[in-house]
């Protein structure tokens, strides 16, 4: 499911002595089936760009595409003065495309399709047992009780949480296991594209990395994921393509190879530590092959072939 952003300018506190600019002007297209990851500083419109997919914001200005679904301003664009015969024709048959009118049905269809776990999901349950917390969005899209619990179930199995885990409060697990029961409810809804934002933020080392290994088997499975995160090493090790955002802006549009090497403190950002050391590697002598390197076993292989080739 294909996601396009047209023109895309959205402004906090608008019309007001608070007004601040989030996003400018942005023209992207996000592939289907991809794993994607959004970057940039913190304040560089990630995460306002993010809440546009499933319309939890409207543009000021532009569009978001999502699958035939627009999520547009509040208001309609004005014509512009001076225009011909047929471009006014234009102006108008466009104008009517975007502005679609919409229901809650509507939206509530968009959300079921674009699953958004935001920083610290586990904030959000509310469930006095597990299974009941991961079944509330199936039932909340129609489903009715004992099909919402199955399909929970089902959910929660994905994310390595077995039935001893089904009756329990989610109050009473680890903080790894609630983001696990938070990311179950998403999934739970059959979304086709996974909206991830910070989602190894305040977990152990062990934790991220299963974390990230589901997100990975989940898009393998052939649901989009979309992560917005300052971690370049989770870039590295997943994403396919790169949108680096710079005050509210998309800079660049790569592959995480294409991206590293460059100086990224501009951004706020690191590279990945594999690539930090593979440079140094190469400052004392070595020819590291740095192009797709994504892991320690990358820079490992990238070692051998420079000694033999040496």
């Amino acid at each position: 499911m294909p996601i396009e952003f047209r023109d895309l300018s959205f402004t906090y506190n608008l019309k007001s002595p608070l007004q601040s600019p989030a996003l400018k002007g942005i023209d992207l297209l996000l592939e289907d089936h991809a794993f994607i990851a959004i970057v940039g500083r913190t304040g560089s419109g990630k995460s306002t760009l993010i809440q546009m997919i499933n319309a939890l914001l409207s543009p000021t200005r532009g569009y978001v595409d999502v699958n035939g679904f627009i999520n547009h301003p509040a208001k309609k664009e004005k014509m512009p003065k001076r225009l011909t015969a047929a471009e006014k024709a234009k102006f108008k048959t466009e104008q009517k495309r975007i502005y679609q009118k919409h229901t809650s049905k509507d939206i509530k269809a968009l959300r079921k399709k674009v699953g958004l776990v935001f920083q610290f999901p586990e904030y959000q349950l509310f469930e006095d047992s597990v299974e009941k917390d991961v079944s509330f969005g199936p039932k909340n899209f129609g489903m009715k009780k004992e099909e919402a619990l199955k399909v929970a179930h089902e959910a929660l199995l994905r994310v390595g949480l077995d039935e001893s885990f089904f009756q329990r409060s989610p109050f009473e697990l680890s903080g790894g296991e609630k983001r696990k029961v938070a990311i179950a409810g998403i999934l739970a809804t059959s979304p086709d594209i996974l909206v991830v934002d910070e989602p190894t933020a305040g977990l152990d080392p062990a934790a991220a990395k299963e974390t990230m290994t589901l997100f990975k088997k989940i898009e393998e499975n052939g649901t989009g994921i979309i992560l917005v995160t300052h971690d370049m090493d989770l870039v590295a090790s997943y994403a396919e393509k790169v949108v680096v955002m710079e005050n509210g802006e998309v800079e660049k549009v790569c592959t995480p190879s294409e991206l590293f090497g460059q100086d990224l403190t501009r951004y706020s950002l690191q590279n990945p530590h594999i690539f930090d050391f593979a440079l140094r590697l190469e400052k004392k002598g070595l020819d590291i092959d740095t192009s797709n390197m994504r892991n320690v076993d990358d820079l490992a292989n990238a070692i051998i072939r420079s000694k033999k080739n040496g």
